[in-house]
């Protein structure tokens, strides 16, 4: 299997490919350093794999949720209210 297919997979699907196909995963999670955009922990992507010793390696990424104020300003600079 191409590991790089689950590269922008929500971590549920991509859990359940690699289960579906029995081939041991590990989760590794990133960590995040925006003060812009919250972490929606809840809502887990992939981000990179990689496969050592036969185990497949998922980097997974919480989805970002900008802030208020940052959504404000993004629709202020688009002409949007």
């Amino acid at each position: 299997m191409d590991i790089q297919v689950l590269i922008g997979m929500p971590l549920g699907y991509a859990k359940s490919v690699l289960e579906r196909e029995n081939i041991p995963y590990a989760i590794l999670m990133t960590q995040g350093r925006s003060r812009f955009f919250q972490r929606d922990e809840q809502r887990m992507y992939v981000v990179r794999t990689l496969e050592e010793n036969g185990i497949v390696k998922l980097l997974v990424n919480p989805t970002l949720v900008c802030s208020a104020s940052v959504g404000e300003a993004i629709r202020n600079r688009e002409g949007r209210q």
